[in-house]
């Protein structure tokens, strides 16, 4: 079983910074106000969250790093990002930032310990 967050209509058509303080629809917003708690939910039901990042304006690096690299600092482990979710983007205007987002979380993990 699968759901999904659609960033264009579920959250905003024009993602911000990187910080709830430096404006408005920012990564941190993003991540702790909608990602991960739908991320929460698709691990605890053992179900896959997709993040569909097309048609938006545009992403900063800052907002991508922030909204899922910042998932591996908020706790989330590199096994579970694996197994329940998937970043995707239908369009090839929007594909780069599906592929940058998954190193964002690659490169966090790599360098984050284990809570084991």
């Amino acid at each position: 079983m699968e759901n999904q967050i659609v960033v264009a209509t579920d959250f905003t058509r024009y993602p911000g910074p990187r910080y709830r303080k430096s404006g408005p629809f920012s990564g941190q917003q993003f991540r702790e106000d909608v990602l991960a708690p739908r991320l929460k939910q698709a691990i605890e039901s053992g179900t896959v969250l997709v993040v569909i990042l097309d048609d938006v304006a545009g992403y900063g690096s800052s907002f991508l790093d922030e909204s899922f690299a910042g998932l591996v600092r908020a706790g989330f482990s590199q096994e579970e990002l694996d197994k329940h979710l998937r970043i995707e983007a239908h369009t090839a205007r929007f594909r780069h930032h599906a592929v940058r987002a998954r190193e964002y979380i690659a490169e966090q993990s790599a360098r984050t310990p284990t809570a084991h």
